[in-house]
C-alpha cells in the first residue's frame, strides 16, 4: 500500500501554502501519524473532533469552505452528533469524511450531502462492515497508536496471503486478533499470535513467521495502515481538486444497521 507519491509532495506543498483555515480544515490524528502531509499541512489541521467542535469551525467569522473529518473520538458526550453535521450542511460547507469516525458518519450522513471517500468508507456504505470496532483504536498523547484496528489487521492478513503464506494459516490469525478485545490488540499481541499461528500446525513454516513479524516490524507498519492510506488519499484528492464536489451518484444506499450503531457511537 503506497504512501503520498513523492512526485506529488512538491505540488501539495506548493497549493498547501496558498491555503488557510478558510479553504479547509482538517480532523485528525492517529490516521495520519507519519504522514508527510502532517508537517506540510499542519496549519489546516486541528485534533481529532469531538462533540461541539464542527459548531466551533461553523461558527468562525469566515468559516472554511469544506471541512475533512478523518479522526474523532467516539463514546457518549464525545463522538460528533449528527445534528452538527445537519446545521454545518446546511450552512452551506462542504464536508467531507474518510477513514475512522469520518467514514462513519459519512456514512449516515450522506442523504444530507456529506461526501464520503476511500475503502473504509466503501466497506461501510455497502454493509461489508458493520461495526465501529473495527475502526476504533487507544493511542497516546501524540498521537501514535498503541492498538491495531480490525481494518488495518485486515489488511495485513491479506498482505501475508498475497505473500504466499497459506490461507488457512491466515485466517487462522485473523480470526484470533478478531477474537480480542480492541484495547488488547497491540503490537506485541499480534507478534505473539503470530508465532502461535503462522508455525506450527497449521502448515506454515518459520518463513512465514519472518515475514509477519518483517511487517509488524514499526518501520512497516504504513504499509498495510488502510486508515492512514484513506486519510493520505481523501486529504490529498480534496486540496489537488480531485475529489467530488457533491454525493456520488450511484452508491449504495444507507444501509439499516448504520443508524442505530452511529446514533449510539
Amino acid at each position: 500500500m503506497k504512501g503520498v507519491p513523492e512526485t506529488e509532495i512538491a505540488v501539495l506543498r506548493s497549493v498547501l501554502a496558498d491555503l488557510d483555515q478558510t479553504d479547509l480544515v482538517v480532523f485528525a490524528g492517529p490516521s495520519l501519524v507519519g504522514s508527510p502531509l502532517v508537517e506540510i499541512g499542519s496549519h489546516l489541521i486541528l485534533p481529532p473532533v469531538r462533540d461541539g467542535d464542527l459548531m466551533a469551525v461553523a461558527s468562525a467569522t469566515t468559516p472554511p469552505a469544506n471541512v475533512l473529518v478523518i479522526d474523532g473520538y467516539f463514546g457518549a458526550g464525545q463522538a460528533i452528533n449528527l445534528t452538527e453535521l445537519q446545521e454545518m450542511l446546511q450552512q452551506g460547507i462542504r464536508v467531507y469524511g474518510c477513514s475512522s469516525m469520518g467514514a462513519l458518519r459519512a456514512v449516515e450522513a450522506r442523504p444530507w450531502g456529506m461526501i464520503g471517500l476511500g475503502q473504509i468508507f466503501l466497506e461501510y456504505l455497502t454493509g461489508v462492515r458493520t461495526s465501529d470496532e473495527n475502526v476504533v483504536l487507544l493511542h497516546d498523547d501524540q498521537y501514535r497508536a498503541l492498538t491495531v484496528p480490525m481494518v488495518n489487521a485486515d489488511m495485513l492478513c491479506a498482505l501475508l496471503e498475497s505473500h504466499g503464506i497459506e490461507r488457512t494459516a491466515c485466517d487462522a490469525y485473523r480470526r484470533r486478533i478478531a477474537g480480542l478485545y480492541f484495547g488488547d490488540r497491540s503490537f506485541s499481541a499480534l507478534r505473539v499470535l503470530a508465532k502461535e499461528f503462522l508455525i506450527g500446525g497449521t502448515g506454515a513454516g518459520p518463513s512465514d513467521l519472518d515475514l509477519a513479524l518483517h511487517y509488524l516490524a514499526p518501520a512497516q507498519h504504513a504499509v498495510w495502515d488502510v486508515k492512514r492510506h484513506d486519510a493520505e488519499a481523501a486529504f490529498c484528492d480534496i486540496v489537488l481538486g480531485r475529489a467530488p464536489l457533491t454525493v456520488p451518484t450511484g452508491l449504495a444506499p444507507v444501509p439499516e444497521f448504520v443508524s442505530p450503531l452511529l446514533t449510539e457511537a
